[in-house]
């Protein structure tokens, strides 16, 4: 890939926003064009408002970025990567979407939308198809993705290929994530 592709990471300083900045540091097809985060971090070096709690290192390149706001047109970005709580991507990421980007996000707020892909590439790459569907009815130049529930990505992955060798009529999972689900203050 000659060039790469400019992306957005919104919600930036919180711990799913560093997890995102750390994966995406050196990626062969992506570059981050801009971080976001709250209005009191607006205008200020990433490196001097984010609690780090990672245990690679900050990027450098990171550390050094200026925290632009949340809105439409902050950054020359194709791809967002949203690690906006839910109410705020409920609100934003459809402005981002009407604006032409491609929204990937982490939120629960678009998963229950008829048109909106829960893309686990594993196992429901097919689900993309809706994206043509959402941006007709929703009027859209870009489109949202979301991913699942963390708890049930990876259990739907260990069922999808238990399903295609063996089959599977039942399962019974149980989860405690309410008591580990609290973020970094937790």
């Amino acid at each position: 890939m000659a060039e790469k592709i400019p992306v957005l990471i919104l919600g930036a300083t919180g711990s799913v926003g560093q997890r995102f900045v750390q994966l995406l540091d050196g990626h062969p097809w992506f570059e981050v064009a801009g971080l976001t985060a709250s209005d009191r971090s607006v205008g200020q070096k990433y490196g001097e408002v984010c609690h780090w709690i990672l245990a690679e290192p900050m990027p450098e390149w990171a550390r050094q970025m200026v925290v632009l706001p949340t809105e439409p047109g902050v950054a020359e970005a194709r791809l967002v990567f949203s690690a906006l709580p839910a109410d705020q991507a409920r609100q934003i990421e459809p402005e981002l979407a009407r604006a032409g980007l491609a929204v990937c996000s982490n939120a629960s707020a678009y998963r229950q939308e008829a048109d909106v892909p829960i893309l686990l590439p594993e196992v429901n790459p097919d689900h993309l198809a809706l994206i043509p569907r959402q941006r007709r009815e929703r009027g859209w130049a870009g489109y949202i993705v979301t991913n699942s529930n963390c708890t049930s990505a990876g259990l739907t992955v260990a069922l999808k290929a238990l399903q295609e060798a063996f089959g599977v009529k039942r399962a019974v999972a149980v989860s405690l994530q309410a008591l580990s689900g609290a973020g970094y203050p937790g």
